[in-house]
C-alpha cells in the first residue's frame, strides 16, 4: 500500500479520484478535472504530482495565481522537479512578473530541464535581456 496514505480505503478513493480528474482533462473538463484532483489533495496534501495536475489544470482555464500557488507546492514537496519551475515560470510570464520567470528558468536549467527557446525569447523581448 502506498504509505502517503492512512489506509486501504482512503488509497482507493484518492486514485478514484486521481483517475477521475485525469479523465475529466483528457475530455477538456478542467473544472471537474480541479475539483477530482481537490479531493485527492484533501485525503492527502503531500502528493506533488496531484498538484502538478491541478495547476496544469488551473492553467487551462485560466487561473494562473492558483497555478503558481499549485505549482509552488510542488517545487516545496520536489525541489528537484524542473517541470514545476519550468511551468510556474510561464504563469510569471503571463503575470508580467519577468524577474521571478527569470529565476525559475534558470533553476529549472540547473536540475537538468533543457530550457526552452520560446520562453526564454518571450522572457528576453519583454525585458530587453540578453541573457
Amino acid at each position: 500500500m502506498d504509505k502517503r496514505f492512512k489506509n486501504k480505503v482512503e488509497l482507493e478513493l484518492a486514485v478514484g479520484f486521481y483517475d477521475s480528474g485525469v479523465a475529466h482533462a483528457d475530455q477538456g473538463n478542467f473544472v471537474q478535472s480541479i475539483a477530482d484532483f481537490t479531493k485527492v489533495i484533501v485525503l492527502n496534501p503531500n502528493v506533488p504530482e496531484v498538484y502538478y495536475n491541478r495547476a496544469i489544470a488551473y492553467t487551462k482555464v485560466g487561473n494562473l495565481v492558483q497555478a503558481i500557488e499549485d505549482f509552488t507546492k510542488v517545487i516545496e514537496l520536489n525541489p528537484n522537479n524542473p517541470a514545476g519551475y519550468h511551468n510556474r515560470a510561464v504563469c510569471l510570464y503571463h503575470l508580467k512578473e519577468y524577474d521571478r520567470a527569470w529565476g525559475d528558468v534558470r533553476k529549472a536549467e540547473e536540475l537538468g530541464a533543457k530550457g526552452n527557446p520560446e520562453l526564454i525569447q518571450m522572457l528576453k523581448k519583454a525585458t530587453g535581456d540578453i541573457r
